[in-house]
């Protein structure tokens, strides 16, 4: 293996380490927004005030979460279409297929937490 073949190996493997903790970044951020929000209206006087408004940003954040564990589905399935591929067993559909999925459900899952956010800032804080 020369010099170039070992740098291209190691560049995709630091790209698949790369993907797995931003993968597991987005599951961490909705989650805690989860646990933060819950966390809120446990502390709140008036949570029975409270509780009815924080029911869309709580199904935002859990979309968001459901949306970074499908990431983790398809970047395997990504994985899996590209091992066929390189050892010439060829899938019906390409692996950027399965990228291409990752990758929406990756925007769709940072979406939930940006709306999740915001929606949540402008309903506790009289907004």
């Amino acid at each position: 293996m020369n010099g170039n073949d070992e740098h291209k190996q190691e560049t995709y493997k630091s790209m698949i380490s790369i993907s797995v903790e931003g993968m597991k970044t987005l599951v961490l951020l909705n989650g805690g927004a989860i646990i933060a929000l819950l966390g809120f209206l446990g502390q709140v006087a008036n949570r029975g005030q409270q509780a009815p408004k924080a029911f869309c940003p709580l199904g935002i954040f859990v979309a968001g979460l459901v949306f970074g564990c499908i990431c983790f589905f398809t970047s395997y399935s990504t994985q899996f279409t590209l091992f066929n591929e390189a050892t010439g067993n060829k899938e019906p559909r390409s692996h950027m297929a399965w990228f291409s999925a990752t990758l929406i459900f990756a925007i769709l899952s940072l979406a939930s937490f940006a709306i999740g956010g915001f929606l949540s800032l402008g309903i506790f804080s009289g907004g």
